[in-house]
C-alpha cells in the first residue's frame, strides 16, 4: 500500500530549515591552518563519501588546513586504532562517525588527555566531546520512518524488522524510535532478523516473504538493508508490501521513484559535514561552539523524491 504521508507537507519547511542551517553555519575567518582528523565508520555508501567530501571542502576555505580521513571498514577495533593513530599524529581536532560507540571510548579519552577537541556525528554516550552533530537524529529518524510505515499500512497487519546481530547505541536508538512510532497500533512484528549487508538482507527478506505471504510491511535500520529489502520485494513482485527505513542514498531514492520503497528518513551529509567542520575551525580560532547541533528529519517519498535528491545530494 502506498500513501501520501502527512510528513510530506513538511517538506518545504524542511528545505527552508536545511538552507538556513547551511547559511547560519557561517565560515570563520581564514588565515589559521589546522589538521582535522576524520575517523569514518566506513566509506562504502553515499552518505559517508559526501560527508567526507564536505569536510574537505570546508577545510579548503582555510588556507593551510588539511584533513586526514581514516576508514574503519565497519570494524570497531580498526576505528579505535584509527582514532589512537590520529591522536599520535597530533591532529588539532577530531571528527568521529562511530561504528561502535563503546569500543572507541579509550581513543576518545586519549584525545581528551592531549587536549584535542572531539566532534561527534551522532551521540557517543560517555565520551568527552566538544559538540555533537545530530544528537537526537537516530531516534528521530527511527520514529519518523516508523510513522511512515504505520500510515502506509493503515496501522494494522504483519510487519518485519531488519536490524543487526549485535548492539550499537545508534541502531538501538533507531529501533526505539520505531517501536514508539508503532506503539498502540495493530501492527504485529512477526519477524526480527539481522542483515548486515545488501545481499544478506535480500536473502533474509526473501525468506520472510515465503514464511509470511500476508506480510504488510518491512522496516530497516540503514541504507544497505533498505536496498536489499527492496530488491527482494522486486524479485517477488510484491509492491503491496510497504517498505520504510533510514537513509536516502542514491540507490534508495531510485527505488523510491520506481515504487519498491515507500519512503525513508533521510540523513543530510552536506549539512552534518559542514556543521562538524566549521565547529572544529571555530573552536581552533577561539570562537564559541554550541554543545549540540540538530539537523531536522526529512522524509523522502515518491511525491518529493526529486526535490529531496537535490537537497541531499545536489543532483
Amino acid at each position: 500500500m502506498r500513501c501520501t504521508t502527512r510528513a510530506t507537507v513538511r517538506v518545504s519547511r524542511l528545505l527552508l530549515v536545511i538552507s538556513l542551517l547551511t547559511v547560519s553555519a557561517t565560515s570563520v575567518a581564514s588565515g589559521q591552518d589546522g589538521t582535522i582528523g576524520l575517523s569514518m565508520h566506513f566509506m562504502r555508501d553515499d552518505y559517508a563519501v559526501r560527508l567526507a567530501e564536505t569536510i574537505r571542502s570546508v577545510a579548503e576555505e582555510h588556507p593551510g588546513a588539511r584533513v586526514i580521513v581514516t576508514d574503519a571498514n565497519q570494524t570497531a577495533a580498526k576505528q579505535l586504532a584509527d582514532v589512537e593513530n590520529l591522536v599520535v599524529q597530533g591532529v588539532d581536532a577530531l571528527i568521529i562517525v562511530p561504528i561502535d560507540e563503546k569500543a572507541i571510548l579509550p581513543g576518545i579519552r586519549k584525545a581528551n588527555a592531549q587536549g584535542i577537541p572531539v566532534i561527534a556525528i551522532t551521540r557517543i554516550p560517555g565520551a568527552g566531546v566538544l559538540t555533537t552533530i545530530a544528537t537526537n537524529g537516530d531516534y528521530a529518524n527511527g520514529k519518523a520512518s516508523g510513522e511512515l510505515l504505520r500510515e502506509a499500512t493503515g496501522g494494522s497487519g504483519k510487519i518485519a524488522m531488519i536490524g543487526i546481530a549485535y548492539n550499537l547505541w545508534r541502531i538501538d536508538e533507531r529501533e526505539r524510535g520505531f517501536d514508539d512510532a508503532i506503539a498502540g497500533s495493530d501492527l504485529e512484528i512477526v519477524a526480527r532478523q539481522a542483515g548486515d549487508d545488501q545481499a544478506r538482507t535480500q536473502d533474509v527478506v526473501a525468506g520472510i516473504l515465503v514464511a509470511h505471504p500476508d506480510l504488510a510491511g518491512i522496516w530497516c535500520t540503514f541504507s544497505n538493508q533498505v536496498v536489499g529489502a527492496a530488491d527482494a520485494l522486486r524479485m517477488a513482485g510484491r509492491k503491496d508490501v510497504a517498505l520504510t527505513g533510514i537513509d536516502a542514498d542514491k540507490a534508495i531514492i531510485e527505488r523510491i521513484r520506481s515504487g519498491w520503497v515507500t519512503g525513508t528518513a533521510a540523513q543530510f551529509p552536506r549539512v552534518q559535514g559542514r556543521l562538524a567542520a566549521e565547529a572544529a575551525f571555530r573552536h581552533l580560532q577561539g570562537q564559541p561552539v554550541k554543545e549540540s547541533y540538530e539537523v531536522p528529519v526529512g522524509l523522502v517519498t515518491p511525491e518529493n523524491a526529486d526535490a529531496m535528491n537535490e537537497e541531499i545530494w545536489g543532483e
